[in-house]
């Protein structure tokens, strides 16, 4: 009876509060409505209509949905990005590699660590203009390998189409490489010193300690990392690779958000840029998604061991 009373009350309660709440946070969902979800139901609808940015939108139903299986661009630019997808495993765990043998204690850590966070600090433009002149056919990287006897190693580094995906892929990961690394370098030092003494006393190995001690240690910073990552992947491009290859030569570095750029301001046709950038919001609510219930199953199969012993 207490428990219903208890309730009752605290229902009340909360009823009372509803203008406190409203009055604090209004402004803010006020404001996230404007700029958050109201884009989000407008490109729904952009996405249905044949729309030059002018002109009044035409209503076209699902066509622009139906152009993109039979559009060889949007398919390569589709391509492209699921490259960069392949590229999730290194881009997620080297960082943490990298920051768990700098916890080592090895000399001059701080200066790797400065030296890692660096290209976070340069613009994404000026990176991939710098580029552009290190990797040119006369650029100081195939200078350097012919030099050193390697020259037939030497690339068309930024107009091969078999390999320039490959090369924007390792750009991009590079130029986040030292946030991860600052990150990771944060976590590891919540981990108590004991974990790693008693592992070290069961005669566990640097590897060893790395994935029981290290990895479960910072699971939450790899988890946060990952979805940083996989937003990086399909919207987070643009800017180097425009400034590297401007999806060039003709769409093989092209991606999916580079191309929701082009279809509305190169080309013209804001309708269907909008419909490619609800399938890039449909993939990544798939892959976010998919990931987020893995992790929470893998949470309850820990609990359940746990509770076992």
């Amino acid at each position: 009876m207490t428990t219903e009373v208890d309730r009752r009350r605290g229902a009340r309660s909360w009823i009372r509060n509803i203008p406190t709440l409203l009055l604090f946070l209004g402004p803010t969902m006020a404001i996230l409505l404007v700029i958050r979800i109201y884009p989000i139901f407008e490109g729904v609808f952009l996405a249905m209509t044949r729309w030059n940015g002018i002109a009044d939108p035409v209503f076209t139903g699902f066509d622009n949905f139906t152009k993109m299986f039979s559009d060889d661009v949007f398919l390569a630019a589709l391509g492209n990005s699921l490259k960069l997808l392949a590229l999730v495993p290194i881009w997620v765990l080297g960082p943490l590699l990298l920051a768990a043998v700098i916890h080592d204690r090895i000399p001059l850590g701080g200066a790797f660590k400065i030296a890692y966070i660096l290209p976070v600090l340069v613009s994404p433009a000026v990176i991939g203009t710098l580029f552009v002149v290190i990797l040119g056919p006369d650029g100081p990287l195939n200078a350097m390998l012919r030099q050193a006897g390697l020259g037939a190693f030497a690339q068309q580094w930024t107009v091969n189409t078999d390999i320039i995906m490959w090369v924007v892929g390792a750009l991009l990961v590079w130029s986040s490489f030292g946030m991860g690394v600052l990150f990771y370098s944060a976590a590891l030092g919540g981990i108590e010193a004991s974990l790693y003494e008693a592992a070290e006393l069961d005669g566990a190995g640097w590897w060893s300690r790395f994935f029981h001690v290290t990895m479960p240690g910072v699971r939450h910073i790899i988890e946060f990392w990952t979805i940083m990552v996989l937003i990086s992947v399909f919207s987070g491009s643009v800017q180097i690779i425009y400034a590297f290859s401007q999806g060039g030569p003709g769409n093989s570095s092209t991606t999916l958000d580079l191309l929701v750029y082009n279809t509305a301001f190169k080309y013209g046709n804001p309708g269907y840029a909008a419909a490619i950038g609800m399938v890039i919001f449909i993939v990544m609510a798939v892959l976010l998604g998919g990931y987020f219930l893995y992790q929470s199953r893998a949470a309850k199969r820990e609990r359940r061991l746990e509770g076992a012993r």
